[in-house]
């Protein structure tokens, strides 16, 4: 009886699993056309103007990696590799070449995404606090040279895993007689994708996993905390600007650090659901064709609709929340001239 119910909860998860998917995809394309001209408006030169526009700048690039690089999956699967179509090898070198550039650039440019995150919210902090102040952490440079930070340790630990991994050659692929506008006895080869250290791969994967979860519990606990230290923060200036005769400064500055308050709180939500996953993965024991098994194997898929719908938000938090962003947006459009 629990076999048969254990059977039943387990295809209507993968049920609706199916549906995730296509949400996904829905919204990875969505993020991905709203973030071009989010990043257009960022590099602008009205809005290069500090340190936490200069790393918005870098979380741009970061999402927009990564959600291309979503896209191109789902366009795979829907049409082309993911059809039962015998007409296309779907073992061909420069496709699997290209899942493996995938792979890579999604691992390095998503984690490099949260950890910027952060990096946004210790700068403001940082800026807050030091009010009044002539700070070097509040120069553009300073902010382009943080994002080269994540991104250089995140190659280096992906790069680690990765580059074990070559594309040999397994076989001849032939296309089913009902396949025209091939020529007769045509063949192509046929690849895989083969990990070269396979008797150390068990031991390489845990060292991955394991510096890959201690980079995500730095992420997880620095969020909540940086959230905590924002809101004390605008508080505190808020007071301050209320005795204060220069209240449109004081406000201009609180409005653009409730705003990053905002991108922390949704990089919180974010994250949280990776961090469950990662622990369950590493410290409980799953059992094969187990509803827990099939719950953290589609796992993946709800936290990358998380992070789909997190780089989707930042131009809309910051066209609603930034006065100076709208400026700029009307200055692109030509309805305001720059002054």
């Amino acid at each position: 009886m629990n076999k048969s119910l254990n059977e039943k909860l387990i295809n209507f998860i993968n049920e609706i699993a199916e549906n995730v998917f296509f949400i996904q995809f829905v919204i990875s394309i969505i993020g991905f056309v709203l973030n071009i001209p989010h990043l257009l408006i960022l590099i602008h030169n009205s809005m290069r103007t500090s340190s936490t526009n200069s790393i918005m700048i870098g979380i741009a690039i970061c999402d927009l990696i990564v959600l291309s690089e979503y896209v191109y999956e789902n366009v795979q699967k829907y049409w082309f590799l993911g059809s039962p179509n015998l007409c296309i090898n779907q073992y061909s070198y420069w496709n699997l070449y290209s899942v493996l550039i995938g792979d890579f650039l999604q691992a390095v440019f998503e984690k490099s995404s949260f950890w910027l995150g952060v990096f946004l919210a210790l700068t403001r902090l940082v800026i807050m606090k030091a009010a009044g102040t002539t700070l070097k952490i509040s120069k553009p440079i300073f902010g382009y040279l943080l994002i080269l930070i994540p991104v250089a340790l995140s190659s280096v630990h992906s790069g680690y895993y990765f580059s074990g991994y070559s594309i040999i050659q397994r076989g001849i692929w032939e296309p089913e007689d009902t396949c025209t506008g091939y020529p007769a006895n045509y063949s192509e080869p046929k690849f895989q994708r083969y990990f070269v250290d396979y008797k150390n791969l068990l031991q390489i994967v845990n060292r991955y996993q394991m510096g890959k979860e201690v980079s995500g519990v730095l992420i997880r606990v620095s969020y909540p905390i940086l959230t905590v230290l924002l809101i004390f923060e605008i508080r505190k200036s808020a007071k301050i600007a209320s005795k204060s005769l220069s209240k449109r400064s004081s406000e201009e500055r609180n409005r653009t650090c409730r705003m990053i308050l905002v991108m922390t709180i949704l990089y919180v939500i974010t994250s949280a659901p990776a961090g469950i996953l990662g622990h369950l993965q590493l410290f409980v024991d799953i059992k094969p064709y187990s509803i827990l098994e099939t719950l953290v194997s589609y796992g993946s898929i709800f936290v990358s609709v998380l992070f789909c719908l997190n780089a989707s938000s930042h131009g809309i938090i910051n066209f609603t929340m930034s006065s100076k962003y709208r400026k700029t947006v009307k200055t692109c459009l030509g309805c305001k001239k720059q002054q």
